[in-house]
């Protein structure tokens, strides 16, 4: 008997739509993991066998990326939901042993704690110009670390191909262009981005998503 698959709910304007990109670089979607967009303003399912049902029935926190496995365990979080994702690809999202996979993680967990937290509150208009100064500020230190560390040198962030955490970071940083920030001060950050977004996976994946 075949293995049920697990489900993938997202959005394809959030972060959730790492885990989407990396399931179809890696050939899951269809066969190891089904993929089905959910609504977290209404709270409601899109498509699938559970469509038009209650999204907080599937993930209380309300949130995507949300992994249901067969076994019915929920993942999440970025960190949890991709590092599985890389886990079930054999290498090809990510290194799945060694040193190198501990990297990985690390690289995730950045991209979660510095990056995407940092820049989520840039979304909130009730900002105060103080708060979204000092926001900006703490963005833009992040910014350069990734330009002058991370990327310096380097097409990718773990390794010398495509990973989970690519897929992680190139979507965080696509919020700039709707937060109207700009980052061609940050020469590697923005060859990184426009490297990314060329890749044909990444393009493919784009589109499905419409």
């Amino acid at each position: 008997m075949s293995k049920q698959a697990a489900s993938l709910f997202y959005t394809a304007t959030s972060c959730g739509a790492a885990s989407f990109i990396s399931a179809h670089r890696a050939g899951l979607l269809g066969t190891v993991l089904n993929a089905y967009k959910a609504d977290i303003h209404t709270k409601k399912v899109l498509q699938g066998p559970l469509a038009g049902s209650d999204f907080l029935a599937v993930n209380p926190k309300g949130n995507v990326p949300t992994i249901v496995l067969s076994d019915g365990t929920v993942l999440n979080e970025n960190v949890a939901t991709l590092q599985w994702i890389a886990d079930q690809a054999g290498g090809k999202v990510g290194p799945v042993e060694g040193s190198q996979k501990y990297l990985l993680a690390t690289k995730l967990s950045w991209v979660s704690s510095e990056m995407h937290a940092i820049c989520a509150p840039l979304f909130n208009p009730s900002l105060s110009p103080e708060v979204r100064g000092y926001v900006l500020g703490a963005y833009n230190k992040k910014l350069q670390y990734l330009n002058q560390v991370e990327l310096e040198g380097k097409a990718f962030l773990v390794g010398n191909d495509f990973s989970v955490a690519d897929a992680y970071a190139y979507v965080v940083l696509l919020w700039a262009r709707g937060l109207k920030l700009d980052l061609s001060q940050y020469a590697n950050v923005q060859q990184y981005v426009d490297r990314i977004a060329g890749l044909d996976h990444v393009q493919q994946a784009k589109q499905l998503m419409k």
